[in-house]
């Protein structure tokens, strides 16, 4: 048998199948075509995309933009006042916010909250999509240590890792409603099947709609590639984090467990580095649950 897990991240299951042809083509001419339904990511989080990664940018700004978004800024109040960022005394702004874990880290928790509340849902697959958001920012915060340890972009880095499986929700919405609309039915395992296998193309045909980097649609594109000899650094490093996270949150997560990813000779990543990122585990536990 296999683990609630393993089906939710990976689609693998005995016995997979079911999925009538007709909505299968549907999907994939859907996707190949480009007229996939896709989420749209509310205006204050693309904008805090952008403005963020601008050097100039002051508190003020980020705050003023949040205002624009009530439920947002109430969920960033929340997380900022958590123990996780400890503050001595509660924030009650959101300008106190940004100046107390700064304009990244407010653009991070924006991004997260924003995909979890807009993205990140299928009616009957709740108990599966909490599992993938979960995955996701362990992925996302694997891939921020990742770069930051090997000297690459840290942001560019935690966006990838954070929607590397957004296809996931997407296609699991899309196909519901397929089947729903030719009064078919496909077991779960068959349904997440078809999801996995997709994933990819859907993650980046939603990354081109949002108008996001080329570095974030290649990464979601191919991060399940990661040995192709001309994949970019940021494929790479999220098919590390994904390697991550996927150990630490359905079993442990030990040097010894990734020590044959091919991303770790790519990345230049030694022992020494390796055992260091291991080690952030627990740390990084605690993080995904404040913003979860």
């Amino acid at each position: 048998m296999h683990s609630e897990t393993e089906v939710a991240q990976t689609g693998k299951a005995d016995g997979a199948g079911g999925v009538p042809g007709a909505v299968r083509a549907e999907l994939e001419g859907k996707l190949s075509t480009g007229s996939l339904e896709l989420p749209l990511l509310p205006g204050v989080a693309m904008e805090l995309t952008s403005v963020a990664a601008k050097e100039d940018v002051d508190a003020r700004t980020i705050a003023d933009m949040l205002k624009r978004d009530p439920a947002l800024s109430a969920h960033v109040l929340r997380i900022v006042n958590s123990p996780l960022y400890s503050p001595r005394a509660q924030i009650v702004s959101l300008q106190q916010a940004v100046a107390r874990v700064g304009v990244g880290k407010i653009r991070e928790i924006a991004l997260v909250i924003a995909c979890k509340t807009g993205v990140f849902k299928a009616k009957g697959y709740e108990r599966e999509i909490d599992l993938v958001f979960k995955h996701s920012i362990a992925c996302a915060l694997f891939a921020q240590e990742i770069a930051r340890s090997t000297r690459n972009n840290v942001e560019d880095a935690f966006l990838c890792g954070l929607l590397h499986d957004v296809g996931r929700p997407v296609l699991l919405q899309a196909l519901l409603t397929l089947l729903q609309k030719a009064r078919a039915t496909a077991d779960r395992e068959a349904v997440l099947g078809l999801v996995t296998e997709l994933h990819e193309s859907a993650g980046s045909a939603l990354a081109k709609a949002w108008t996001l980097p080329d570095t974030v649609v290649t990464a979601l594109a191919k991060h399940h590639s990661p040995n192709a000899a001309q994949e970019s650094i940021p494929v790479r490093i999220v098919s590390l984090a994904d390697a991550f996270a996927h150990k630490m949150l359905e079993s442990e997560l030990t040097a010894e467990a990734v020590t044959g990813h091919p991303a770790l000779a790519a990345l230049e990543i030694y022992p020494d580095v390796l055992d260091k990122l291991v080690k952030r585990a627990s740390v990084l536990k605690e993080t995904i649950g404040v913003l979860s």
